[in-house]
């Protein structure tokens, strides 16, 4: 046997043994004594996966294909290296080639499934994933890569059977388990979903997934104290933390005040962190008053389109936009927090909850927009945001064409105007076509500042909106909003009755089954005629 035999065979005893980080030390030995070993470097690459080093591993692949191109599985693994890089599109990529070159790989069609969920591409995803299990039908990733598909497209009660799937072939599965709460609890059927969480839980305890989905179905049922509780694992959640963590920085994390009492902000000057979407970030600053009760100081990093209104509505907080936050003194702040765990300090149960409204602008920017308004006299006239969300966040099942909006509300002496987010132009004017008085549209970037949005919604006399950041605002100024809710509601909506316990002057409309907004919208017009 040669040298790099030798190496090849110690760095194989060393992986099988457990021993990965020594086996990697003698396959980065082999590649250096015999660069033109193909298997080397594709060994020395999942050896790099293993030990989470994903950038190594795909520079010991792409030295693997240099040498071998047309072997599939030095492809498959390239791809898997890139999809830990959350390089999906060049993962995806990847995959393809090697089916190319193998159209039988099940691993191949699997991760290919993965890649295309995570590209937001869930029918290509679904498609992939029955490849996978056509050729292995024991391919339990698949089984949750199908799933997850089915969930992205709302059909949820398929979803929980691919994930059952998945249990069936591989019982007790982290993953699927937290899957299948997830489907669950987007069925309604919440006890259900927080037990198959528990099992989960109890699985792997020092893991954030399943406890931030149990936060999720406790939450919506108004479980408060145990929800909050399980909703502090969002940090350890990377499903959270990479996509809605706002300013809070992976180093900012590691300071962060977990689970909080009252008693831990006594005579503390604070640091609260901003966190999610500009929504929640209106719900959680209801709570800013309580914590200014008992600091001795507050100061709030937030979106920068809130900071006037913020520091018009808490004078008692000094507010600034999330960019200003590394020119802070760290040594100014006795704790940080994020926004997002107030709620554990107080807001623990239904009783905890005021309804209160807690944001004002200006009164000037209010009537300078009544004058606007008056330019064509009206009777009533009624705010009307129709699309929420992101494709990531369930947009398709939370919107509807502003045409179905605008006939269902028009009538005579009622003006309808726009509170929709983004460039909704060519959209207002298709519908105005087939309307008597048309849809009020002001230019975008007069309403991206909240305090100059909250000003245009104190001067209108109702809100009708879907579920979005629009919501929020008309509640947190004490403004009349009919709002509807989809089958499946964010926790923040509750999972029943007409009343969220945020806000005194919101008004819930639930749609009975999935994608049929008929009834929800006939609901709304009765109501809002009611109203005068």
């Amino acid at each position: 046997m040669t040298a790099s035999d030798d190496l090849h065979a110690e760095g194989l005893a060393l992986a099988r043994a457990g021993r990965i980080a020594e086996a990697a030390d003698r396959l980065e030995r082999l590649v250096a004594l015999a660069p033109e070993h193909a298997r080397g470097w594709a060994m020395l690459g999942q050896l790099r996966l293993e030990l989470s080093d994903p950038r190594a591993a795909l520079t010991a692949f792409d030295h693997a294909i240099a040498l071998e191109p047309a072997r599939a599985a030095n492809h498959l693994n390239r791809g898997a290296a890139l999809a830990r890089l959350e390089d999906f599109a060049q993962a995806l990529s990847s995959y393809d080639r090697a089916l190319e070159l193998d159209p039988a790989m099940a691993q191949a069609h699997g991760n290919r499934a993965q890649a295309l969920n995570e590209l937001e591409r869930p029918d290509d995803a679904a498609a992939a994933a029955r490849a996978a299990l056509a050729l292995q039908p024991g391919h339990a990733a698949a089984w949750g890569h199908l799933g997850n598909a089915l969930y992205s497209l709302a059909r949820y009660e398929e979803a929980l059977e691919a994930f059952r799937s998945g249990l069936a072939v591989r019982p007790g599965d982290y993953d699927a388990l937290c899957n299948a709460g997830m489907a669950l609890t987007a069925l309604g059927r919440y006890g259900e979903a927080a037990a198959v969480l528990d099992a989960a839980v109890e699985a792997r305890p020092a893991e954030g997934l399943a406890r931030y989905r149990r936060a999720h179905a406790r939450l919506t049922v108004g479980d408060f104290g145990r929800g909050w509780a399980d909703y502090e694992s969002r940090w350890s959640t990377p499903l959270f933390t990479r996509s809605s963590s706002g300013v809070v920085t992976p180093e900012t994390r590691s300071r962060l005040a977990l689970a909080p009492r009252p008693a831990d902000f006594e005579g503390q000057r604070v640091l609260v962190l901003a966190e999610q979407g500009i929504g929640d970030q209106i719900l959680f600053a209801s709570i800013l008053p309580d914590l200014a009760s008992v600091a001795r100081g507050v100061t709030l990093a937030c979106d920068p389109r809130l900071v006037s209104l913020f520091r018009l509505s808490f004078p008692g907080v000094a507010c600034v936009a999330n960019e200003d936050v590394p020119a802070l003194d760290r040594e100014a702040f006795d704790l940080t927090v994020a926004i997002g765990s107030l709620p554990h300090a107080w807001r623990r149960d239904d009783s905890a909850f005021t309804g209160r409204p807690y944001l004002a602008p200006r009164t000037t920017a209010t009537e300078g927009w009544k004058a606007r308004l008056a330019e064509r006299p009206a009777r009533r006239r009624i705010g009307i945001s129709w699309r929420g969300g992101a494709k990531r966040t369930g947009a398709a099942a939370r919107s509807l064409p502003l045409a179905r909006l605008a006939s269902a509300l028009s009538g005579p002496g009622t003006e309808l105007v726009s509170l929709q987010y983004g460039d909704v132009e060519a959209e207002v004017e298709a519908a105005n076509a087939a309307l008597d008085r048309p849809v009020r549209l002001f230019d975008p970037a007069e309403i991206d500042d909240f305090e100059d949005l909250a000003g245009l919604v104190c001067a209108l006399d109702l809100i009708v909106t879907v579920q979005t950041a629009v919501v929020h605002l008309s509640g947190a100024l004490g403004r009349p909003a009919l709002v509807m809710v989809p089958k499946k509601p964010e926790w923040r909506y509750g999972a029943a009755g007409e009343r969220m316990p945020w806000y005194g002057s919101v008004r819930l409309f639930r749609q009975a089954s999935d994608e049929d907004w008929s009834p929800v919208l006939d609901r709304v017009a009765q109501a809002a005629a009611a109203m005068g």
